[in-house]
């Protein structure tokens, strides 16, 4: 303990605010994270139409991902971080505003836009506060304090909407009031306190976006980390979209155990966060990424044959040890780039 107050008293002002942002926003996004896809069903959404979401989704992420490092380059990275985190408030606003599941297009825009702008350069934010030998573990020590909150955040939200008469669109509408009231004054709290990182630091390419951009993807170690981004993102989003839905129609989970699963997830990736952090900084990143991969094959695995919701809650156990390796993940993707 006292060498964890140490490593967080050494740190930038910048490492902790992010961090108390993140325990705020993962509160926030506890409330919502296992009633998306259900929620968008019980508005009248059929399998292909919740599908249909996601690809509008991946669009714009797709038409955005490459140009927001560029333009964070050029226009600093707190205003982009900012414009980021304005996005992420009206995702909730926007869920808790409408009433038949087309009307999700909007949120499910501001939530890709999220993704591709806010957590990329928070990613950046981290990377710049942490030295090099100490990365992955400081990764996973952000990672581990910020998510203390989703292990209890699921439960509320399970409480809340059997409190209000089980799934229903009624009865989840509630915890996106809750989660946009959650967001508004961290985005205030992060506007104030945190600070531009000096221009020096920066990596400027004043060459233009499209030959800086063929540049880096011509790399060798980019082409392959293309690849694999490429067909990780096809799993998932062929998947993730389903899962919830699957978990309540097929295997009859209610509130409660829906509950429990997302806090088994959060338990075991804040559990191991660190613990793996500093296997990746000890062994290297890739051996310690192929170390926990198999924990996603026997994920799913027992998600599909699970016969009670004890087991769904152990599929979601094992999910958590990937969760805690994407901190490794993400510092391999810093340091490839």
């Amino acid at each position: 303990m006292s060498r964890l107050k140490n490593f967080l008293k050494a740190q930038s002002q910048n490492f902790r605010v992010i961090t108390i942002r993140g325990l705020f926003a993962n509160f926030a996004g506890g409330l919502t994270q296992n009633y998306t896809s259900i929620y968008t069903v019980e508005l009248g959404a059929d399998p292909v139409e919740l599908g249909s979401l996601r690809s509008i989704g991946g669009l714009v992420n797709a038409f955005l991902s490459a140009p927001t490092g560029w333009f964070a380059d050029h226009y600093g990275l707190k205003k982009l971080y900012i414009l980021g985190l304005i996005l992420e408030a009206l995702i909730p606003l926007g869920y808790a505003l409408s009433w038949n599941w087309q009307m999700l297009v909007i949120p499910m825009i501001f939530f890709s836009m999220t993704m591709v702008i806010t957590y990329p350069i928070e990613r950046i934010l981290l990377a710049n506060a942490l030295k090099g030998e100490d990365r992955a573990t400081g990764f996973g020590i952000f990672s581990s304090i910020s998510q203390i909150p989703l292990i209890f955040a699921p439960i509320i939200a399970g409480v809340i909407v059997t409190w209000l008469g089980g799934i229903s669109a009624a009865a989840i509408k509630p915890l996106y009031i809750l989660s946009f009231m959650i967001l508004c004054p961290v985005l205030m709290l992060v506007n104030w306190k945190l600070q531009e990182l000096k221009k020096a630091k920066l990596a400027r390419m004043e060459e233009g976006f499209f030959k800086s951009f063929l540049e880096l993807a011509s790399r060798k170690e980019v082409k392959k980390w293309l690849i694999i981004e490429i067909l990780g993102s096809f799993i998932f989003g062929s998947t993730m979209p389903f899962i919830m839905v699957y978990a309540v129609e097929i295997k009859h989970a209610d509130a409660m155990v829906l509950g429990f699963m997302g806090s088994a997830l959060n338990i075991v990736s804040i559990l191991t966060s660190i613990p793996i952090g500093r296997i990746g900084d000890r062994i290297g990143r890739k051996k310690t990424i192929m170390l926990v991969r198999p924990a996603l094959y026997a994920s799913y695995l027992l998600l599909v044959l699970a016969p009670s919701p004890e087991i769904l809650i152990l599929s979601f156990a094992l999910r958590g040890l990937l969760w805690s390796a994407s901190n490794v993940w993400m510092t391999m993707q810093m340091e490839i780039v």
